[in-house]
């Protein structure tokens, strides 16, 4: 006779299985799933929490199980799925109680240290202050550093840090050492004052100088000729990094944040300007905003020459320019492209200063007379730089679901490393955007012609030839970013190939004309794009022990914790301090595993033969009607997904089958193989194209404007977002309904001249927003539109809405998921419907994210 408790316990089994049975589960599924919840009741204290909360709350956080009709494999599904959520995601309310304490207890503790931390830099500060005088960086100018000071800094610097890194010191003396720069680097990041921030780039560097002397004269086997040469491979990657990483600091140890320099009150005495548009195939649509921007500049009107230079002699662009007020310039020959367009367009026009936009770079109404200033003020100035910046996202952006106040893959060289060169007097001219003295130009005999990237190339002409080059750090213009993958990994073979060319043929360590510090930037600009073989080397460096016990590192496990953590872990605390709001934690190492394969073949064509390659122009303004992975673009990192998969198999069958395994060594070369696992995981996620619906791209602006209804009434609302013909509003009153689809609206801007007044018609309602189609019935419209969205006053120097958390952790979890998206989206796109049940099968058995709380 079975106690109560039992046969009840049966009871309920059996009516499980039959009500399993009714809703359409197999008989062999119902009855695997009873065994496994029977076991599960057995071993698993499912009435104790966190397994408490996820059982009644089962519905939520297994949103991939049919809980009424369970599937055979809806066991595995369960365990996959509770993982994830107890080890990767811990639901707040939901969440597990102890994974809870415990995150509680740290933030608490982190906080507490955060707290102690800063008043211990607030008070360090105020003692440097007392002591370094950085007065000059709040002046309009700033300083920028004479060119000696590196010189004279540079060589007792250079012996002290050679003393230091090639020290001997045994195991217990260079934990010793390590342990004095850890604490030093620790006390230091919480003064936040330039020369802390110097002594962070010397510490970084002692420690990993010491770690690449140890790596040169310890670790290369030299018995084996398969282990010397793949340990021989590494080591010239990591010396490549180290010197990129040297040169960084140096280019950024003291960044000028230079400001508008005022022009004269005078308006009748300022200089008259030619703004040059280059087009070859683009779209009226693409050129329509930067030519009404260009013309709507607050400049004189008799001093503000506008011109289209269109190398594609299109007869529909000339009679816009000409209806717009713009003028038209075309040639005969076509050659030498973009650099010699303008060239011609220079032998035809006579402004003193020429300004260049590329012909989807929209700049607003402040661009000229927050540039100009420094050329009037500085006759030897060549050369006013502007940040580019781009209002549609690129596809790391759009590909990877990144927020708009993230910063975007090129925010570290256009809004960071440009200041350290504008101390060094070594502003790169970066082909749009920028203001350049005529004289200057025709005195190097133009835009240079020599490479496909004549915009470096010039801005080192300039310098070389006395010229001095400035960088205005607010943005004033906007551009359309490459709308796929595939055409940014275009855009940077053109820039990577170029800037080779120009290492091979004005090589900027060689020749007269530069100071030390200024050949020491463009030689670093052109050092970064022989990233690709590095990359592909760190992404492939753990393989060889794996397939074949070849130590491409040949020290023991101690001795590899001892320098190499130390050196991985001040490199990124020191250039996560560094770039902090211009390059988000981890992604780096994304995008240039995006590139690395594509940028290895034209850099090594271009060091061999520096002549070959031609300009191609990159496509912009386009839309995507699907979303679809483009397997064309990402073979190579498929490749790489598949070498490193077999390796981390291999490396788990050494650890639970080999004889005698080296646990040790296992360890590192799977945690760098899981690491390199993510970033090509995250690099997948890049080539999965989201849908682009909108054939113009919206742009954010948050401004009180007044809506007008068809009955009359006005009613204050705020913009959210607009395009080319585009407006979206929401209501401030919660009481105000906004008009249906298809009625008549009025809206005004309230400007400076009087209010600006346009109509339209409702496109639809949302969930808080009104989209309204702007009446636009000619040019005079158009241009009117373009004053009050695209050219505004200080348009592109506001910054996104929201706030960006970048902190180490957070980036490493995001990392994390965007592999997990990318492994998703390969299974969900496999091509031609490949094994679509195995497909589907693996696809149900990945974690998913919960998607609603219950209340």
């Amino acid at each position: 006779m079975f106690p109560t408790s039992i046969k009840h316990a049966l009871e309920n089994i059996g009516s499980l299985y039959k009500n399993w049975r009714a809703a359409g589960s197999g008989c062999i599924a119902a009855s695997f799933n009873i065994v496994c919840l029977g076991l599960l009741w057995l071993m698993a204290p499912l009435e104790s929490e966190p397994l408490a909360s996820l059982r009644h709350n089962k519905a939520f956080f297994y949103p991939q199980v049919d809980f009424n009709a369970p599937k055979l494999f809806d066991p595995l599904r369960i365990f996959i799925q509770t993982v994830f959520l107890l080890a990767v995601l811990p639901p707040r309310g939901h969440g597990p109680r102890l994974v809870r304490t415990v995150v509680d207890i740290l933030r608490a503790a982190g906080a507490l240290i955060n707290r102690a931390g800063d008043a211990f830099g607030a008070a360090a500060l105020r003692c440097v202050r007392a002591v370094v005088d950085d007065s000059e960086e709040k002046k309009p100018g700033g300083r920028r550093l004479p060119s000696w000071v590196p010189v004279v800094l540079l060589v007792p610097g250079l012996v002290l840090a050679a003393l230091c890194i090639t020290q001997p010191f045994n195991l217990h003396g260079q934990i010793v050492f390590l342990a004095l720069m850890f604490v030093s680097m620790i006390v230091l990041m919480r003064i936040r004052a330039r020369i802390t921030l110097m002594l962070l780039f010397v510490i970084s560097f002692v420690v990993s100088g010491r770690y690449l002397w140890w790596r040169c004269t310890s670790t290369v086997s030299t018995g084996n000729g398969l282990d010397l040469f793949f340990g021989g491979l590494l080591l010239v990657a990591e010396v490549y990094a180290f010197s990129v990483m040297v040169l960084g600091y140096f280019q950024v140890c003291w960044v000028l944040d230079r400001k508008p320099a005022a022009l004269p009150a005078d308006r009748s005495v300022w200089p008259h300007v030619d703004i040059f548009i280059p087009t070859y195939n683009e779209s009226l649509d693409v050129i329509k905003p930067t030519v009404y921007a260009a013309l709507n500049m607050d400049w004189p009107a008799d001093k503000l020459h506008v011109y289209v230079l269109d190398d594609g002699s299109r007869d529909f662009i000339q009679a816009f320019a000409e209806a717009a007020g713009a003028g038209y310039i075309k040639r005969e020959e076509h050659n030498h492209a973009k650099a010699g367009n303008i060239n011609h367009a220079m032998t035809v026009t006579s402004g003193e200063y020429i300004v260049i936009f590329d012909c989807d770079h929209v700049p607003s109404n402040d661009f000229l007379v927050s540039t100009t200033g420094w050329l009037v003020r500085d006759p030897k100035i060549a050369l006013v730089q502007t940040p580019h910046h781009f209002y549609s996202p690129d596809p790391f952006e759009k590909n990877m679901h990144l927020e708009r106040a993230m910063p975007i893959e090129n925010s570290l060289f256009h809004d960071f490393i440009q200041k350290g060169n504008d101390t060094w007097n070594a502003t790169m001219f970066c082909g749009s955007s920028a203001v350049m003295r005529r004289k200057a130009l025709e005195e190097i005999g133009g835009i240079a012609v020599e490479t496909v990237t004549e915009d470096a190339h010039t801005s080192l002409k300039l310098n070389r030839r006395g010229w001095n080059s400035a960088f205005i750090s607010r943005p004033l213009a906007s551009g359309l970013s490459t709308e796929t993958l595939a055409a940014h990994i275009g855009q940077r073979i053109r820039w990577a190939r170029g800037m080779i060319q120009i290492f091979r043929l004005d090589n900027p360590m060689l020749g007269k004309g530069l100071t030390l510090p200024q050949r020491l930037c463009f030689f670093n600009a052109m050092l970064h794009f022989l990233h690709g073989l590095p990359r592909i080397i760190f992404l492939l460096a753990p393989l060889p022990y794996m397939y074949a016990d070849i130590y491409v590192i040949y020290a023991t496990a101690a001795s590899v914790f001892a320098y190499v953590i130390p050196h991985m872990v001040h490199t990124a605390v020191t250039n996560s301090i560094l770039q902090k709001g211009y390059r988000y934690p981890f992604l780096g190492g994304v995008y240039e595993a995006v590139l690395s394969w594509y940028i290895l073949i034209p850099t090594t064509v271009a060091l061999i033969f520096p002549h070959y390659g031609k300009f191609n122009v990159t496509a912009k303004g386009g839309t995507i009607g699907e979303k679809y992975l483009d397997w064309h673009i990402s073979w190579p990192f498929v490749a790489l997904i598949a070498l490193n998969a077999v390796g981390l198999f291999i490396g788990l069958e050494k650890a639970f089958f080999d004889p005698d395994p080296q646990y040790v060594t296992l360890v590192i070369n799977l945690g760098w193989i899981a690491y390199n696992l993510m970033v090509l995981g995250a690099a997948m996620s890049v080539a999965v194209e989201e849908k682009e619906a909108h054939r113009f791209p919206r742009v954010g602006l948050n401004l009180p404007i007044v809506l007008e209804t068809g009955d009359g009434m006005r009613h204050n609302v705020r913009t959210v977002e607009y395009s080319q013909k585009e407006l979206r509003v929401r209501a401030l009153d919660t009481a105000f309904t906004m008009p249906a689809a298809g009625e008549r609206v009025a809206f005004e801007f309230a400007e400076e001249a009087g209010p600006v007044r346009f109509e339209g018609t409702v496109i639809e309602n949302g969930e808080g927003w009104t989209d309204i189609a702007v009446d636009l019935p000619d040019m005079a419209c158009e241009r009117r539109w373009n004053s009050v969205t695209f050219s505004r006053r200080g348009m592109w120097a506001m910054n996104p809405e929201g706030t960006v958390d970048d902190r180490f952790l957070t980036g490493f979890l995001m990392l994390g998921r965007h592999a997990l998206y990318g492994y998703r989206s390969m299974i969900e796109f496999l091509p031609g419907r490949v094994l679509p049940a195995v497909r589907d099968a693996v696809l149900s058995m990945l974690p998913r994210q919960p998607v609603a709380r219950k209340s």
